[in-house]
C-alpha cells in the first residue's frame, strides 16, 4: 500500500537567528613539532595583515634560516581573495626580510606549505616546513577575528518546501526517485529488500504501483536500529550499502530487478559522486566509526559520527560531521572544530539551491525544535559563514521522528524519512529549498 505523491507543505522564514555555540580547535595527525603560538590583540585590519605576516615569517625563518624555498600559500578560511592576496605579498616580503626567498632559477632548499584556516573566534595559519629528509616542522599563529560584539552577517532567509513521496508499514531505509524510459521511478531501500515502483497516471496525482524487487542476501545479522544507502549510479542502476554488506544491479534496466550482494566491510562513500570521501561503517551497529578513506585533507580519522554533509568553498570543502555524544564538528581537512550543547539530532544534509551561499546544511532537530515532545522531530536550514552556525529557516516538523535523512544523488534535495507518531508507518519526503522573500 502506498500513498500518491501529491501533499507538499511549506514553512515560512524568520528572522536570522544564531545558534548557541561553543568550540575548540584540533591539528589533526601532525607528525612535526611545534615551535609556538602567538595571540595578536587585533583584528584583520590592514596593519595586521601585516603583523601577522611578520610573526609567522620570523617563524618560518628560524626553522628554516636562510635560503631558497617553495613557498605555497593555501585558503581554507573565509577570508576573500583580496585578503589572500595581500597575506601572501606581505609574508613573500617578510621572508625575503628574514633571509628566506621563494625558488625561481635555483634549487630549492626545501618546502613552506602555508595553510590559512580558521575557528569561531581565529584565524589560524599554519607553516608545515619541509628540508630535505628531515622530520617536517610546524609553526603556527592565531589571529583574533573580530573585536566582541562586532555584528554577524547572517544568512538569508529560506523556506523548506516537502513533498510526500511514499509510505509503507514496513521499515523504510532510503529512497530515491528517478527519471527512465517509460516514465518515473520509485526506488525504495527496505529493511531486506530493495523495490522498485512505476508511477501510474498523467499527472502528480497518480499513484506509485510495484514493478519489481528483490530480496537482499546477507550471511550477517542485521543491527536492530538498521541503517542503509541507496546510491544511483550511471553504468548500473544503484548500489545498496548496509552494515557488514554491499549490493548492486546487474544492468541499468528496472525490470526484473536483480541483486548481487555479498559480505562487506568496505567503507561507504559520503557523497555520490566517484572520488568521494569515504567512511568505514560499524558493521554491528548504527554508526561511522570515524575512520575514512580517503581522508579530509590531512584528517584521516574523525569522531564516531551518525552523518556527515559537505559544504563547499571557493578553494576547499567544509564537512559538517554529527558525532555519536551529540556535537557537531566543522572539519576543513586541517582543523576539526567542535560545537556542543544544541538540541541537534543526528541527521545532516547538504542541499544546493539559488539561495544564500547556495548550499544549505539540514538538520535534524530532537523533540520538534525544543518544544518537549519526544516523538516529533524537526527539520531546519542552516548557514555556516565564519564557522557559526546561522538559522536560514524557521523549524519544519514532522508528525513523527526521523529516521534517516539522505541527499539526492542531484545534490538538490533530501530524503526525509519519518516514523509516523500515531500510526508507526514510515513515510519518505523529498525536502528542497526555495528563496524567501
Amino acid at each position: 500500500m502506498n500513498r500518491p505523491p501529491s501533499i507538499t507543505r511549506y514553512n515560512q522564514p524568520i528572522p536570522h537567528m544564531r545558534a548557541r555555540t561553543s568550540s575548540s580547535l584540533r591539528l589533526g595527525r601532525l607528525t612535526s613539532f611545534l615551535l609556538a603560538m602567538v595571540f595578536l590583540p587585533s583584528s584583520l585590519s590592514a596593519s595586521s595583515l601585516g603583523d601577522a605576516a611578520r610573526q609567522l615569517a620570523h617563524k618560518i625563518a628560524v626553522a628554516t634560516g636562510p635560503g631558497a624555498f617553495a613557498v605555497e600559500v593555501t585558503n581554507r578560511s573565509s577570508l576573500d581573495d583580496k585578503s589572500v592576496r595581500e597575506v601572501r605579498s606581505a609574508l613573500d616580503a617578510e621572508l625575503r626580510v628574514e633571509g628566506v626567498h621563494a625558488a625561481k632559477n635555483e634549487p630549492a632548499m626545501g618546502t613552506v606549505e602555508v595553510v590559512l584556516s580558521e575557528s569561531l573566534r581565529e584565524y589560524v595559519w599554519t607553516a608545515e616546513i619541509a628540508i630535505g629528509s628531515d622530520e617536517k616542522k610546524v609553526t603556527l599563529i592565531s589571529v583574533p577575528r573580530s573585536q566582541p560584539g562586532t555584528p554577524f552577517v547572517a544568512a538569508l532567509p529560506i523556506v523548506l518546501k516537502t513533498t510526500l513521496l511514499f509510505a509503507q508499514e514496513q521499515p523504510i531505509l532510503d529512497i530515491a526517485p528517478v527519471e527512465m524510459p517509460g516514465g518515473s521511478r520509485l526506488i525504495v531501500l527496505g529493511d531486506g529488500t530493495v523495490a522498485i515502483y512505476a508511477h501510474q497516471g498523467a499527472n502528480p496525482a497518480g499513484h506509485w504501483e510495484l514493478e519489481s524487487s528483490a530480496s537482499v542476501a546477507h550471511s550477517r545479522a542485521f543491527p536492530r536500529d538498521l541503517r542503509g544507502r541507496l546510491l544511483l549510479r550511471r553504468d548500473h542502476l544503484f548500489d545498496v550499502y548496509l552494515p557488514g554488506t554491499f549490493c548492486r544491479t546487474n544492468s541499468i534496466a528496472p525490470a526484473p530487478l536483480t541483486l548481487t550482494c555479498n559480505d562487506s566491510d568496505d567503507p561507504w562513500p559520503l557523497t555520490p559522486e566517484d572520488g568521494s570521501v569515504r567512511a568505514f561503517f560499524a558493521a554491528a551497529r548504527n554508526f561511522f566509526t570515524g575512520a575514512l578513506s580517503p581522508g579530509i585533507g590531512k584528517l584521516s580519522n574523525v569522531p564516531s559520527f551518525y552523518s556527515s554533509a559537505p559544504l563547499p568553498r571557493s578553494n576547499y570543502t567544509l564537512w559538517a560531521i554529527a558525532a555519536v555524544d551529540g556535537s557537531l564538528h566543522l572539519v576543513d581537512g586541517a582543523t576539526d572544530q567542535v560545537i556542543r550543547g544544541a538540541k541537534w539530532g543526528s541527521d545532516l544534509a547538504a542541499v544546493h539551491s539559488s539561495c544564500g551561499a547556495g548550499t544549505q546544511l539540514l538538520v535534524s532537530e530532537s523533540g520538534s525544535a525544543g518544544r518537549g515532545d519526544l516523538d516529533r522531530d524537526g527539520l531546519r536550514a542552516f548557514e555556516i559563514p565564519d564557522r557559526e552556525l546561522v538559522a536560514a529557516s524557521s523549524p519544519l516538523e514532522f508528525d513523527g521522528r526521523i529516521v534517516a535523512l539522505w541527499p539526492e544523488s542531484s545534490g538538490n534535495a533530501a530524503a526525509a524519512i519519518v516514523k509516523k507518531k500515531d500510526t508507526g508507518w514510515y513515510e519518505a519526503y523529498r525536502v528542497s529549498i526555495s528563496c524567501g522573500n
